[in-house]
């Protein structure tokens, strides 16, 4: 099977698509809301609203995945979004959309969201040939992240043109049509091994699964902590550039361009260059190492110049190591474990990142931002080395289901 056949594409445009309408849908959103309130905790709550389904329900939504009809599930996901934004469209253009209608929106986007993210996920591995894997999720991701990037680049010229009502038409027309392609993909049924166990032993099964795999606990454990330590100097990335009379809040928006750069440059990256079975453990190793590095050295220098660099290559990095190791998990769970591993897996790593954020919120306000950055990059150099040298996890990341077996 080629990389490139019907299901892979239609569901690699059909995201494509919806992700650019989303992209648009966001930024629309944003002025709308301070437009109508003058109020960002307002925005930040209704971000906060489609996160919260998400970590709830997570876990949970993973195990009816497993059990459900996956197609069914990713067009629902699709089309009721496309249905409630088209709601949502319709009145701003008549002037009857209020806040917590939007409000509400969210709590449904963050619910759709809970069931379609890890249904594409356990899907993906099933309309690819295992060892086209990592080129799949990177060209999928090269497709999202193109696709953001270009709708945050003409939303803000889209909202002065056409304003927010037309751009949450385009959203709804986004996620109708990704629905209406998705129907012609062809999913293979879940053979499920024990068709009579309870939720909830279906729901252990799947931490059962990852509690089983030594390589895989320490690798999630690195992902939760990259998260928490990112977390924190997300956060703390804007302090520092508003104190420092070099940098300042214009070229803190250009950076944030530079990042998307760097991760679209690693998708690429990825798409074209395959890496062996017997190498993924040391390209994660050496991926994960320069990512924190750079991260830590930008923070020594005023020169913006070097600044983006450092973090247009570190975010390279950070999606070459995320790819392999989201690939070899895709690989490594039998396809009727998928769901719950990955909605139990995100999950996680969800909730871990606000918690950065907030923790390096508190520490900015006693602390000098630079050092803080500075300081978490080698303590998370510390940690990720004592992780690493494993030979579980290596074992884990070369992992090959034609060579290797380590069920």
């Amino acid at each position: 099977m080629k990389l490139w056949n019907r299901n892979f594409f239609l569901l690699w445009q059909g995201q494509l698509v919806s992700i650019f309408g989303d992209a648009l849908y966001s930024m629309a959103l944003g002025f709308w809301v301070l437009q109508e309130t003058g109020s960002t905790t307002i925005m930040g709550s209704i971000m906060a609203l489609v996160t919260i389904p998400r970590i709830i329900l997570g876990p949970f939504a993973g195990v009816i995945v497993d059990r459900c009809d996956r197609k069914k599930l990713i067009i629902l996901g699709d089309l009721i979004r496309g249905i409630g934004i088209l709601i949502i469209a319709i009145l701003a253009l008549n002037g009857l959309l209020k806040v917590w209608m939007v409000m509400l929106m969210g709590i449904v986007l963050g619910i759709c969201s809970s069931f379609f993210n890890p249904s594409i996920q356990s899907v993906l591995p099933e309309i690819v040939p295992n060892d086209k894997l990592i080129k799949a999720n990177s060209s999928y991701q090269m497709a999202t992240t193109g696709a953001d990037i270009i709708g945050q680049s003409i939303g803000g010229f889209l909202y002065t043109v056409i304003g927010a009502p037309l751009m949450f038409l385009i959203n709804s027309v986004s996620y109708i049509f990704s629905a209406f392609t998705e129907g012609f993909i062809t999913i293979p049924k879940i053979k499920r091994k024990n068709i009579n166990i309870t939720f909830k032993e279906d729901f252990m099964e799947g931490i059962k699964f990852i509690l089983k795999f030594k390589g895989l606990v320490r690798s999630l454990i690195m992902a939760f902590f990259i998260n928490f330590l990112f977390g924190m100097i997300r956060v703390l990335i804007i302090p520092w550039f508003l104190s420092n009379p070099y940098l300042g809040i214009t070229k803190y928006g250009i950076l944030n361009g530079f990042q998307s750069f760097g991760f679209l440059i690693g998708t690429f990256v990825l798409s074209f260059v395959n890496i062996k079975s017997t190498h993924k453990y040391n390209v994660y190793i050496f991926s994960i190492i320069t990512f924190v590095s750079l991260i830590g050295f930008s923070a020594f220098t005023n020169n913006f110049i070097i600044i983006i660099i450092c973090f247009t290559t570190a975010f390279g990095f950070m999606f070459v190591f995320n790819t392999l190791a989201n690939s070899t998990i895709m690989e490594l769970t039998p396809s009727d474990k998928r769901g719950k591993v990955f909605a139990t897996i995100g999950t996680l790593a969800m909730a871990i990142s606000p918690i950065g954020n907030f923790v390096g919120g508190v520490l900015g306000e006693f602390m000098n931002p630079r050092a803080i950055i500075i300081g978490s990059a080698i303590v998370g150099l510390i940690v990720i080395c004592s992780i690493v040298v494993n030979p579980e996890m290596k074992k884990f990341l070369n992992y090959d289901n034609e060579k290797i077996d380590i069920f």
